[in-house]
């Protein structure tokens, strides 16, 4: 049987002071090392990685000309912050949108004021305008017991037609206001 001797404490020591005295001289050696010595030609390929990058390391004035490219960018990473006013050219010009209106005016009609039951009002558009909306409301002291029950275009393609009636019979008087808002239409 073969023995195998254990190291002495003073081997131990020695080794990791040794250890010790060569690791910090090549730390010292690294922190120590003089600007320009470490050309490209000396960095092997893909040893300096994002990681071992400072932030803001890497700025305009240290990179040549054209040394960033299309090709380095990656699709996508950039946003319209990283662009000059009008340096990203206008693209094609899309489909032409719905036509459009023009000339809008709102033109009202008001019923007689009275306690009938019930009540009608035509809001009407002048010649080459079409009622793009409309609406209707009661209006008076007996307003709290009539309902509006109609209220919309007429087919005929000029009018605002608008009905109510008493949900409560009221000797109170009431209107009934229609408006139609009327514009030119293109197309």
């Amino acid at each position: 049987m073969i023995r195998v001797r254990r190291p002495s404490a003073a081997m131990v020591v020695a080794c990791i002071a040794l250890a010790i005295a060569l690791g910090g001289t090549s730390y010292a050696t690294v922190l120590n090392v003089p600007n320009g010595s470490v050309t490209t030609a000396k960095i092997v390929n893909g040893a300096v990685t994002m990681p071992k990058l400072k932030n803001a390391a890497v700025t305009q004035a240290k990179l040549g000309t054209n040394a960033v490219t299309s090709s380095h960018v990656q699709n996508g990473s950039l946003l319209k912050v990283d662009f000059a006013p009008g340096q990203i050219p206008a693209g094609p010009q899309g489909p032409a949108g719905p036509p459009g209106i023009s000339g809008l005016q709102r033109f009202d009609v008001l019923s007689a004021s009275s306690s009938a039951s019930s009540r009608d009002a035509i809001a009407s558009c002048p010649s080459g305008k079409r009622p793009v909306g409309g609406g209707a409301r009661v209006i008076g002291n007996g307003a709290a017991s009539v309902s509006i029950t109609e209220n919309f275009p007429d087919s005929d393609g000029v009018h605002w037609n608008a009905k109510a009636n008493e949900v409560v019979a009221t000797a109170q008087t009431w209107q009934l206001q229609a408006y139609a808002l009327c514009a030119t239409v293109a197309g």
